[in-house]
């Protein structure tokens, strides 16, 4: 009985009906949303010539068993260790699960009579 005191379908887009469009997210396109999907990982890069030169320098901690120096860094997740550098000692990596060693960084490891141990 009160007919359409706002106007009829799309009728005030550009100024009093341009509230519940913004609301319904069709300014800037079908307002149909979308799948978050998780927060993306962020991969920290480090390759294995700067670990040997943070146990040298003092910057990264390490403990000694026998003749391998320890190196835990199972705490950092989505590390991506690389093979650009030089190793003269062997080394004992810890890593978490979700880190990626590459083929060059752990043939340099294995060379230097190191070991990468992978834990959960």
């Amino acid at each position: 009985h009160r007919r359409h005191p706002g106007g009829k379908g799309n009728v005030g887009v550009k100024d009093h009906h341009k509230l519940m469009l913004l609301k319904r997210g069709y300014e800037f396109g079908a307002g149909r949303g979308f799948t978050y999907h998780g927060p993306k990982p962020r991969w920290c890069e480090i390759n294995v010539g700067e670990i040997y030169e943070g146990i040298l320098g003092g910057r990264i901690p390490y403990a000694v068993e026998g003749k391998l120096i320890v190196v835990d860094l199972s705490n950092r997740h989505w590390l991506r260790i690389l093979g650009r550098g030089r190793i003269e000692k062997p080394i004992k990596l810890i890593i978490h699960k979700s880190s990626v060693v590459t083929e060059t960084a752990k043939e340099k490891i294995e060379s230097a009579n190191g070991q990468i141990v992978v834990v959960g």
